[in-house]
Parts: structure tokens; C-alpha cells; sequence
């Protein structure tokens, strides 16, 4: 993510603008507004999460500074993987991939995927579908719904965390006003102690670092972050529906390749394999060429 390449642009000329308009940059430095702001902020926060999604924001957070798990690497075993497994049931049946589904880290064919092993609820979907097709009892309208509510369930857990954070986004501007007026009724307040108006200018200035601070905050700070972790949370989810389109082709009567082709069309075209890619990541992995 380049989010702390963002902030350091977006800090260096606000501040940088600012000393050259004549300020001074400890004229920014007011703690006492910072306090309300960010209290405020932090308790309304907690108030309005469950722990849960409390616990769920901070590890989002964390991920937009890290480099992204999903790229083609990644993408790539994935759909090595479902190949295979298609691949064994068209050649040796069902029963040939029981054991892998059954216990996927204990699986010689998962171990060869270690980017998809790293995920037990990529593995979790992946070993519930087969068994379900394995069944023999779904049909494909049911098998399809299912998946689709899963995924559903999915992507509203994880856009919980970038919705609370642009819920916040909005309510800083708010923030940073209640403090200004906070500082402002301190500065009227200290007419009547005698001093001069200099310093109340500077009081009243000192206020509306708050306004400053809360509209900065909302939308130079806190609303990159919810995107950032809107857009984790949608590459997170690619794996899961490529999953499912690739067993629903495969439900429908398509080969394993066309049917891993499904798949990789629903991946983001930065992070999809090419067709050639995925040819010579099947070779490499199994032996085996992308047939019919």
C-alpha cells in the first residue's frame, strides 16, 4: 500500500505551505485540542464496535503497512491446486482425493501450495465444497447459493473494520469543531482576568488548531485508511470466488481447464496468472499439461 507515502506528501505540504504563508510550526502544537479530538474519537470508537471488530480493525490496520499476500504467486497455486484436484477426480474418481480432503495439512498434493495452506479458511471453503460435491445430493442452484451466501458473509465481516473507520472519518470534522469551541469559550472567558487581546488572538488561534486537526485528520488520515482496508478486503476475497466459479463450471460439465479458466477471470487483472503461466505452473508442479 502506499498509504505512508501518501501521508508523508500530504504532512510535508501542509506543513511546508503553512511556514511558508509565516507560521511557525509550534503554533500547531496544541495538545490540550489534540486530547478532545482524539478522545473523543477513541471513546465513540469503542462505543459504537463490538470487540470483535475492534480486534478485526487493529489487524487490518496493521495489514495496509505490510506487503499484500495476494498477488499472482499466490493466485497462481490456488488455481494449480483446483486443477489438480479436478484434474484427479476426472481421471481416478472421487475417492482419489478423499484423504487430501479429509486432512488437508497432512496432504503431500496441498503441500506442494504453501501460499494456499497459509490460509485455514481458503482450505476450510475449499475441503467443505468438494465434500459437498462429493456428495452427490446438491444440485448446482443449491451449491451455487450456498457459496454465494458464504462469500457474502464473508466480504461483510471484512468491510466491517474500513466501514467503522470511514463512520469515524466522517464524525472528525465534528470533533475538531467541539474542540474549537471549547478553546474558543476558554479565550472569551479570559476577557474579564485582563489580558490583552494578543493573547486572546493567540487563544483563538490555538482553538482552531482543533478545527484544522479534526478536517485533516478526516480526510487526509483516517479515510485513506478505510480505503486501504476496503481494497485488502477485496483482494482477500478473490481467492473465495474464484473458488466457487471454478466448482461451479466443474458441477456444470466443463474440464478442469475451462473450468479453472472460470477462475481466473474473477481475479484482478494485476494479480491474475496468465494462461501460459498457469500451463507451465501445472507442468511444473504435477507433470501433468492443461488438457481437457
Amino acid at each position: 500500500m502506499n498509504i505512508g507515502a501518501g501521508w508523508i506528501i500530504a504532512f510535508g505540504c501542509s506543513i511546508f505551505g503553512f511556514i511558508w504563508l509565516g507560521g511557525h510550526i509550534e503554533q500547531l502544537w496544541v495538545p490540550e485540542e489534540y486530547l478532545i479530538i482524539f478522545g473523543a474519537a477513541l471513546g465513540t470508537l469503542m462505543a459504537s464496535n463490538k470487540w470483535r471488530n475492534l480486534k478485526s480493525m487493529f489487524r487490518a490496520f496493521f495489514r495496509i503497512f505490510l506487503p499484500s499476500n495476494s498477488g499472482k504467486t499466490s493466485n497462481l497455486g490456488l488455481l494449480c491446486l483446483m486443477f489438480e484436484l479436478l484434474q484427479r477426480i476426472k481421471r481416478d474418481g472421487a475417492l482419489s482425493i478423499e484423504s487430501d480432503i479429509s486432512d488437508p495439512k497432512q496432504s503431500e498434493l496441498f503441500a506442494k501450495y504453501p501460499s494456499v495452506l497459509k490460509s485455514d479458511r481458503l482450505i476450510e471453503f475449499i475441503t467443505d465444497y468438494f465434500r459437498m460435491m462429493m456428495d452427490g445430493t446438491v444440485t448446482l442452484g443449491q451449491l451455487e447459493s450456498v457459496m454465494a451466501q458464504e462469500i457474502e458473509v464473508m466480504n461483510q465481516e471484512a468491510l466491517e473494520p474500513s466501514e467503522s473507520i470511514a463512520t469515524l472519518a466522517d464524525s472528525m470534522p465534528a470533533f475538531g469543531i467541539v474542540a474549537a469551541i471549547i478553546g474558543v469559550v476558554h479565550a472569551l472567558t479570559s476577557i474579564k482576568t485582563g489580558i490583552g487581546p494578543g493573547e486572546i488572538g493567540d487563544m483563538i488561534a490555538a482553538a482552531l488548531v482543533g478545527t484544522l486537526m479534526g478536517v485533516f485528520s478526516a480526510y487526509a488520515m483516517l479515510l485513506p485508511i478505510s480505503r486501504s482496508m476496503e481494497q485488502l478486503a477485496a483482494a482477500d476475497l478473490k481467492p473465495f470466488e474464484a473458488v466457487k466459479e471454478i466448482l461451479i463450471a466443474n458441477y456444470s460439465n466443463f474440464s478442469p481447464m475451462i473450468a479453472v479458466e472460470y477462475g481466473r477471470k474473477v481475479m484482478f487483472t494485476d494479480q491474475r496468472p496468465t494462461m501460459t503461466e498457469l500451463s507451465e505452473g501445472v507442468m511444473a508442479t504435477s507433470g501433468n499439461k492443461l488438457t481437457g
